[in-house]
């Protein structure tokens, strides 16, 4: 029996961090007898020799991907181990039994859990999706994920995992207060329209009024200009043009700490998982933040006993700094999706997974 690891669509960000992951800290704190076997969407043909302690083959599309995971998936005792793969082709496979429900393992990364397009064409292949995703051995995921995936597919087990979101590596420098100056709010984490960016700073305006500052960064993804210039003409609407702050450069990690460094709150309303890696600058930071009660990751921060403030109740600067209050007072070497918190459960999955492998 063998496990290979896929990721299933070209998704540089998040897939750089996991395969860097796997080399420099799993290799270590979870050891194998050979190098783990990955199979990769990319277009960087120089990604295998960046992980040397990783297996890794490349191919160029999604559908390549499933073709060559399909033809390995006649063995029936190949497992595979699908982190976040927002792969259309992999999904038809397995409904269509190509590959077998006890071969597929689903690290859940969010967006593929939830039907949030209104096209057509989306909306005809949720339906296709909605059954395929009942029909895995297992899924992995955060505590609102799996909450949300098990109302649907009770019988299938889950265990809690989190992404190996990246972290400042340098000691946090303490966020000034908002006391005298204007209140700065960090909205969104992205361009997408799933940050619901126009009702956002409708919200702001109405409880916090003239007195912020608001920074937007949608730098990604690529092509967005339409929709940063609906953005940009709805702040201008409620704002003056000097205090609503549009980021539409990409930034490199360093650059985005340096602009969370300048915000007092941050504003998320997604009606799902998304952006932990966003929420988790802040908590590093102190920086409390506004959620979606449609977030499920809430009930995570609530398991940690971390503050938790929904854009649906009452808001005021007493309650932000009580929030941030809790936070700064908060042992965050205890927070479980926090390094080195989360991997304990890459331990206990990749065990889990290769005892599988030897029996």
């Amino acid at each position: 029996m063998a496990i290979i690891h896929v990721l299933g669509a070209d998704i540089p960000h998040h897939n750089k961090t996991l395969l860097a992951f796997f080399n420099e800290v799993l290799t270590t704190e979870v050891p194998c007898s050979q190098a783990r076997k990955f199979i990769v969407v990319t277009q960087d043909i120089a990604l295998a020799e960046q992980y040397p302690n990783l297996s890794i083959d490349c191919v160029t599309s999604k559908k390549q991907l499933a073709k060559v995971v399909t033809d390995l998936a006649k063995n029936r005792q190949t497992l595979f181990f699908c982190h976040g793969q927002f792969n259309p082709y992999l999904w038809l496979a397995l409904l269509s039994g190509r590959i077998r429900r006890h071969q597929l393992h689903w690290h859940i990364w969010g967006a593929d859990l939830y039907e949030a397009s209104r096209s057509l064409k989306f909306r005809l292949f949720y339906i296709l999706r909605r059954r395929a995703q009942g029909r895995v051995a297992a899924v992995y995921a955060t505590l609102g994920d799996l909450s949300v995936y098990q109302q649907k597919y009770p019988k299938v087990t889950g265990h809690k995992l989190y992404f190996p979101t990246k972290m400042a590596t340098t000691p946090q420098t303490p966020v000034v207060e908002a006391t005298t100056q204007p209140l700065t709010i960090l909205l969104g984490n992205s361009g997408d329209p799933t940050n619901r960016h126009c009702q956002a700073l409708t919200q702001i305006a109405q409880r916090f009024g003239q007195e912020v500052k608001v920074i937007i960064p949608m730098g990604y993804p690529d092509n967005n200009d339409e929709y940063i210039a609906r953005v940009n003409s709805h702040a201008s609407q409620l704002f003056p043009l000097v205090q609503v702050e549009i980021l539409t450069e990409k930034l490199m990690f360093d650059a985005y700490l340096k602009v969370v460094d300048r915000c007092h709150l941050g504003y998320f309303i997604f009606a799902r998982q998304q952006g932990i890696g966003t929420l988790s600058l802040l908590i590093d930071k102190n920086i409390p933040f506004v959620i979606s009660r449609k977030n499920p990751f809430w009930r995570d921060l609530a398991e940690q006993q971390l503050p938790v403030l929904f854009d649906e109740d009452s808001l005021d600067r007493k309650i932000i700094q009580r929030a941030r209050q809790q936070l700064t007072h908060h042992d965050k070497t205890t927070i479980e999706f926090f390094s080195p918190g989360y991997i304990q459960g890459w331990r206990d999955s990749l065990q889990r997974l290769e005892e599988m492998e030897l029996s």
